[in-house]
């Protein structure tokens, strides 16, 4: 009985029971109340849009944001959807060699002197024939040595020298001077002609998309030697055959300026630092006066030496070459 009783006391009665029930529930009541009002704070904080994951652009979008953080060479070719532009060669000096052939266009020239007749005959007979000289072919050869600098995205800027050597068919003119002493007085004349030209030229590459393909323009100003060997002036009306005018001294040469203007591009070999290229030239040849021996024949009365003078001659020339950067 008294185990039973003590048993008995243990047990809650329904009324303690459904305290504590009570107490559980606003327990758990408080809790979600604190939840709640959690989340609100943590939402005030950072806001959802904040702490979502940002939409990834796309299309044109997408391009831009990728060409923001893109190389600018590679952004611009990027952005318009082309190749990027990459470079030759990173710049430095370069040599070269190259021939070619074109035209070179004809000339006016005049033949002065003084032909020493004896009084009986008249005296004295001042010449001076004027005519133009014929075009022709003509072909060249040389080098060059120069140095290139990478100047910004597309440009790449070069200082060179160069010397070439011109040759072709010999210039022909008819020269005729005016007279009251002959009805008509008239020469036959040839200048075989050698030009060594020398140049100090300024050369802009441009870069492309093309791997290797250098595209240039340039120009340059310097100096040319003409030569001309073996010239000859035949009188041809009044005839006089079998005697060359020039003949004391038929070879002359003179100094006088020369300007070029050419345009090409340039062909890497791979990586090894060589190329050829292939390009098309002006070459302007300025005004020059040559002066040749006086005529010493038995048959003719002597003279003064002859001066031939030249105007500018024009040449239109294409060239190949190799070359190599270092």
């Amino acid at each position: 009985m008294t185990a039973s009783a003590a048993h008995a006391e243990d047990v809650p009665s329904n009324a303690e029971l459904f305290r504590m029930l009570k107490a559980q529930q606003q327990t758990i009541s408080e809790l979600r109340a604190e939840l709640k009002e959690a989340k609100q704070e943590r939402r005030t904080v950072t806001p959802r849009e904040a702490t979502a994951p940002a939409a990834k652009p796309a299309g044109r979008d997408a391009a831009r944001e990728t060409v923001a953080v893109a190389p600018p060479a590679q952004a611009y070719a990027m952005y318009n959807k082309g190749p990027a532009v990459v470079p030759a060669r990173t710049g430095g000096a370069y040599v070269g060699v190259f021939g070619g052939g074109g035209s070179r266009g004809g000339t006016d020239v005049s033949q002065l002197g003084t032909v020493f007749f004896v009084e009986a005959v008249g005296g004295p007979l001042a010449v001076d024939a004027t005519g133009r000289t014929s075009s022709g072919g003509v072909g060249f050869g040389g080098a060059h040595l120069g140095y290139e600098w990478s100047y910004g995205t597309y440009l790449r800027p070069a200082l060179e020298i160069e010397g070439f050597y011109l040759a072709g068919n010999q210039p022909r003119a008819t020269l005729v001077t005016p007279t009251d002493r002959f009805a008509e007085h008239s020469f036959d004349t040839t200048f075989p002609t050698r030009t060594t030209v020398l140049l100090a030229n300024m050369v802009v590459g441009f870069n492309t998309p093309y791997q290797g393909i250098t595209p240039y323009i340039g120009g340059g100003i310097g100096a040319a030697n003409v030569s001309i060997n073996g010239a000859t002036s035949t009188q041809t009306d009044p005839a006089e055959p079998g005697i060359n005018h020039f003949n004391a001294r038929p070879d002359s040469s003179a100094w006088t300026f020369a300007a070029q203007a050419k345009a090409g591009a340039r062909f890497a070999l791979g990586n090894s630092g060589a190329y050829l290229f292939g390009e098309y030239r002006y070459l302007y040849v300025g005004d020059v006066k040559q002066v040749f021996g006086s005529t010493v024949n038995p048959a003719h009365a002597a003279t003064s030496p002859w001066t031939a003078s030249f105007g500018g001659t024009s040449h239109h020339l294409a060239a190949g070459g190799i070359g190599f950067g270092f």
